[in-house]
């Protein structure tokens, strides 16, 4: 057993060759993953490699290290699983990055060391193969050893030959042989130099490298001093002093009790607008500012209070932030109600759902503030805070499928039901992609369209070219696979769309 470790435990000692060589054969791994290919559970595999390499040339990797990598590495990749989208991609390269540093040894320095060398990794990392080659060969140098020369390779050379003579006699004994040789039959090869390979080859090594060669750090490149650093004593000056902070808190408050109380009025209260104005103009006019507003509000806020200063020792300015803190929330949430009401008019898109999941986050750090105020916590507890909470919404979100919640939406018969609705963008149903195809076979089906309406003929086209798609296992992702499901199962659901293809109505 000892025996059998032993190329593990001299590969954790690994030299520049040795790690160059296996960066070269993941990235041939990872060219035969993506190049010409979609991105699926490629990226998958290809990540959880990464963190293989790391772990293989670790020579400080335990049972602890590799169960916190694995844990890591598991979570990370899940949104991944699900299907290919930005978040996703952002978690599984963190999690990677995290894991790699845990099984080089960054448990035992604590989480600054993990964040800062994950930190690290992620923005210098591919800048990094350069310097070590240079590096690694100044070593050589001095240590007067033969380092990436023709006389280092020299002992290859009858190795080689031998096995090249030995192959061409197995292919001539075994025609199986000669035809897997056939592939590398250099006469029927193009010579033409491939510029887009060379660049997939080069991001691949830049990539891998950080990988194989993690540094431990405990100074981050952004640093987290700045966070702590007491800010300016200007708390003393007329213009920012106790009693200027004291009467903006309380004009701030009137002000924006006055505007709270127009939108209870128009809009949770339903009464009539305005002549010439509409509900969804009134909405639209305010989401966007109203949340600008509430920045701005946080802003000066945290100004006001910061940490051991004189706006947080006076009980009265506490009394005044938390009330109009208070109506921050109160106007986040009155900004999320206008925008229903604009979606409810018009439609769903990408953006408004971003938008919807940037007001709760919104909602969420004025409520933080009020807990920093309330505990007495540093600036830096107030950021931690809302990153967590910035990264626990963006992972939840890698979970859903917003293409199918805005088609359901947009395709609904509710809203065609709704008075003063404007029509269906098909065009922008299109954009969504295949994961549109079940609101839009209902929407078929219940408006009986005919096979050569336009959205019926987007419908086929996209199922032709997403059962193409997925031919490719290495585009692969559990939300694919249900679509694929749907779209091979049972007819139940999709007699109607299929009727109605095949014999086109004719008024």
């Amino acid at each position: 057993m000892t025996t059998a470790l032993k190329p593990l435990a001299n590969l954790a000692q690994s030299t520049f060759s040795t790690k160059l060589a296996l960066a070269l054969l993941v990235a041939a791994f990872g060219d035969w993953l993506f190049y010409d290919h979609d991105v699926g559970i490629s990226l998958v595999i290809f990540l959880i490699i990464l963190a293989g390499g790391a772990c293989l040339v670790s020579p400080r990797r335990d049972r602890r290290s590799l169960l916190i990598a694995t844990i890591l590495l598991t979570f990370a990749l899940l949104p991944l699983l699900e299907a290919t989208g930005i978040a996703a991609i952002f978690f599984g390269v963190l999690g990677t990055a995290l894991a790699a540093v845990v099984v080089t040894g960054g448990i035992p320095r604590g989480w600054n060391t993990l964040a800062a060398s994950a930190q690290r990794l992620l923005l210098i990392g591919a800048l990094q193969l350069i310097p070590d080659f240079i590096q690694a060969r100044r070593e050589a140098q001095s240590q007067g050893r033969k380092w990436l020369r023709l006389e280092a390779m020299a002992g290859w050379v009858v190795p080689v030959l031998c096995c090249a003579v030995f192959v061409a006699l197995f292919a001539s004994a075994n025609p199986l042989i000669e035809q897997w040789l056939s592939v590398f039959d250099l006469s029927r090869q193009s010579w033409e130099v491939d510029v887009a390979r060379m660049v997939v080859w080069i991001i691949l090594l830049a990539v891998i490298w950080p990988f194989l060669s993690v540094r431990l750090c405990e100074k981050p490149l952004i640093k987290q001093g700045l966070l702590e650093a007491e800010a300016p004593n200007i708390t003393g000056s007329i213009l920012f002093g106790p009693g200027a902070i004291l009467r903006s808190l309380v004009v701030f408050n009137l002000l924006f009790a006055v505007q709270s109380g127009l939108d209870a009025i128009y809009l949770w209260g339903g009464a009539a607008l305005p002549e010439g104005m509409t509900y969804a103009a009134y909405a639209h006019r305010g989401a966007y500012p109203l949340i600008i507003t509430a920045l701005l509000a946080a802003g000066f806020v945290l100004a006001a209070m910061r940490p051991r200063g004189a706006g947080e020792q006076s009980p009265v300015i506490r009394r005044l932030v938390y009330l109009w803190v208070a109506q921050n929330v109160l106007l986040v949430i009155s900004s999320i109600l206008r925008l229903e009401l604009y979606v409810a008019t018009y439609s769903l898109t990408l953006l408004r759902v971003a938008a919807f999941v940037w007001m709760l986050l919104v909602a969420v750090g004025l409520i933080l503030i009020m807990a920093r105020i309330a505990l007495r916590r540093s600036n830096g507890w107030l950021v931690g805070a809302n990153v967590l909470s910035l990264a626990l919404t963006l992972y939840a979100c890698s979970f859903v499928n917003f293409a199918a919640v805005i088609a359901n939406h947009n395709l609904s018969y509710k809203r065609e039901t709704t008075p003063g609705v404007t029509s269906i963008d098909t065009y922008y149903i299109w954009t969504l992609g295949p994961h549109s195809i079940p609101a839009v076979d209902r929407y078929i089906a219940r408006k009986l369209l005919a096979a050569s309406d336009h959205l019926v003929q987007w419908r086929n086209r996209t199922v032709v070219a997403h059962s193409e798609r997925m031919k490719d296992w290495r585009a692969w992702t559990f939300r694919d696979l249900r679509l694929q499901h749907y779209l091979t199962g049972p007819m139940d659901g999709k007699a109607a769309v299929s009727t109605t293809i095949e014999q086109p109505i004719i008024p």
